[in-house]
C-alpha cells in the first residue's frame, strides 16, 4: 500500500514538472507599477518619511513644558585629612517634581520644527526622484528587452529568405546550374544566420533577466512583451519655451535643490539663535529641604513647593558660535549655486532631448523609406540573380543590406519611445 502511494506521489511530481508554464504579459505600465512596488530604494525612501515625520513630532513636543522626578542622597564625613577621614558625620535625603517651561530660546525650538518640516518634504521629493528614476530604467529595461524581439524578429525574417535561397541553390546545384562556391557560400549563409538566431536568444533573456530583477518577477524567461508605441511626431505637440518655463515650478531635481536652500537659510537663523539666552520657567514641589532621614521623604507636611525662572547664557567660547553661523552661511551659498548648477543642467538636457527628438523624428522617416528601398532592392537582386546576371555575393549582401535596415528602424524608434519618455520625466 505504501509503495503504491509512493509510485502516485512521483507520478504526479513528473505531470506538474511536464506542465509548461505560461507567459506572463506585462504592459510596460504594469511594468512601471511593479518596479515602484519592489524597488528596494523606494521603500527605503518610505522609511525616511516616516522617520522625517517622528522627527517633526519630536522637535513640536519639545516647544511645550515637561515633568521630571529628581532624587538625591548624601553621606558626609570627616576631614579626609585626618585619621577619621570614614567617619559617618551626617546624611540628607531630598526628593521633588519639577516642572519645566521654555519661556525664550532665540528662537530654536521654532525653527527646530520648521526644519524638521523642512526635511520632511525633502525626504518626500527625494522619494519622488527615486519613483521617477525607477520608472525611467523600467521602461530602458523593458525597451531592452523589446529591442531584442524586434531584432530576433528581424533574423528571422532574414533567415526565412536564406532558408529559400538555400533550398532554390541546392536544386539548382544537383542540377550542376551553379558552381559549389556559390552552393557553399548559400549554406554558410544559413548557417551563420543560424549563430545570429541563438545569440539573439540569448540577448533576449539577459534583457528579460534585467528586466524582471527590476520589477520582482523572478521567471523572467515567461516574461511577455505587449507592443506599445507613441505619437510618431512627438516635438509638434510640445513647446519647449513653455516647458522650460515650467521647470522651476515642475521638476524634481530643482525643487530639492530649493528645498535644501530653504534648510539652510533657517540653520543660518538658528545658528545665529545660539548666542542667545535660554530662559526657563521651573516650578518644584517636594521635599526641597534636606532631611536627616529617608523616612521623613514622604511626610507631606513637609513638601514645599519653589517657582522661579533660569537664565543659561554662554557668553565666552572662543568664537566658537560665531564660527558656526559663519559656516551656516557659506553652506546656503553653495546650495544656492548648486541650485542655480541644477537648473542650468536640467534646461540643457531638456533641449538636449527636444532636439534629439526633432532629429530621430526625421531620421526614422528616412530609414522608413531606407527599408522600402531595400526591400525593393533585394526583390530585384533575387529576379536578376536568377537571371544570372549578379552573383550570390551580390544577392547576399542585397540581404545583408534589407536586415540591417529594418533592425535600424526598429532601434531607432525604440531609442525614439525612451527620449519621449524622459522628456516627460523633466517636468515631473
Amino acid at each position: 500500500m505504501k509503495r503504491n502511494r509512493a509510485e502516485i506521489v512521483i507520478v504526479i511530481l513528473l505531470v506538474l514538472l511536464t506542465v509548461p508554464s505560461f507567459a506572463q504579459k506585462i504592459t510596460i505600465q504594469e511594468a512601471a507599477e511593479l518596479a515602484v512596488k519592489n524597488n528596494k530604494d523606494i521603500k527605503v525612501g518610505m522609511l525616511e518619511m516616516e522617520r522625517g515625520q517622528i522627527d517633526v513630532n519630536r522637535s513640536w513636543k519639545k516647544r511645550f513644558f515637561k515633568v521630571s522626578y529628581n532624587a538625591s542622597a548624601n553621606v558626609y564625613f570627616k576631614d579626609i585629612l585626618t585619621k577619621e577621614a570614614l567617619t559617618k558625620t551626617g546624611e540628607s535625603y531630598q526628593h521633588y517634581i519639577s516642572l519645566s517651561q521654555p519661556i525664550y530660546t532665540g528662537g530654536k525650538l521654532k525653527l527646530g520644527n520648521e526644519i524638521s518640516k523642512d526635511n520632511l518634504k525633502l525626504a518626500e521629493l527625494k522619494l519622488d526622484k527615486t519613483r521617477k528614476d525607477t520608472i525611467l530604467s523600467t521602461v530602458q529595461a523593458y525597451i531592452d528587452v523589446y529591442d531584442a524581439i524586434s531584432t530576433l524578429g528581424v533574423l528571422k525574417k532574414s533567415k526565412e529568405a536564406l532558408d529559400e535561397n538555400y533550398k532554390i541553390q541546392t536544386e539548382k546545384y544537383e542540377l550542376r546550374m551553379v558552381t559549389k562556391p556559390e552552393y557553399r557560400e548559400a549554406e554558410r549563409s544559413v548557417k551563420d544566420m543560424e549563430a545570429q538566431i541563438v545569440q539573439q536568444q540569448g540577448n533576449i533573456e539577459i534583457a528579460k533577466e534585467s528586466l524582471g530583477i527590476l520589477i520582482g518577477i523572478p521567471d523572467s524567461e515567461n516574461i511577455e512583451i505587449v507592443p506599445f508605441g507613441v505619437e510618431d511626431n512627438f516635438t509638434k505637440t510640445v513647446d519647449l519655451k513653455k516647458d522650460l518655463e515650467k521647470l522651476t515650478v515642475l521638476n524634481t531635481e530643482y525643487k530639492i535643490a530649493q528645498k535644501q536652500i530653504d534648510i539652510t537659510k533657517k540653520n543660518v537663523k538658528l545658528e545665529k539663535a545660539n548666542l542667545m539666552p535660554t530662559i526657563n520657567g521651573t516650578i518644584n514641589y517636594g521635599a526641597l529641604t534636606s532631611k536627616n532621614k529617608p523616612k521623613g521623604l514622604f511626610e507631606a507636611r513637609d513638601f514645599t513647593a519653589v517657582a522661579g525662572v533660569t537664565m543659561t547664557w554662554d557668553i565666552f567660547d572662543w568664537g566658537r558660535r560665531k564660527d558656526d553661523v559663519k559656516y551656516a552661511k557659506k553652506t546656503q551659498e553653495i546650495a544656492e549655486v548648486k541650485s542655480e548648477q541644477t537648473l542650468d543642467l536640467v534646461r540643457a538636457n531638456m533641449r538636449k532631448t527636444y532636439y534629439q527628438l526633432q532629429a530621430l523624428e526625421k531620421s526614422l522617416e528616412a530609414l522608413k523609406v531606407a527599408v522600402e528601398k531595400a526591400e525593393e532592392t533585394y526583390s530585384l537582386e533575387k529576379e536578376r540573380y536568377t537571371y544570372s546576371l549578379i552573383t550570390m555575393n551580390n544577392l547576399l549582401d542585397a540581404e545583408a543590406k534589407l536586415r540591417l535596415s529594418r533592425v535600424n528602424y526598429a532601434n531607432t524608434k525604440l531609442k525614439y519611445y525612451y527620449l519621449v519618455s524622459q522628456y516627460g520625466a523633466f517636468l515631473d
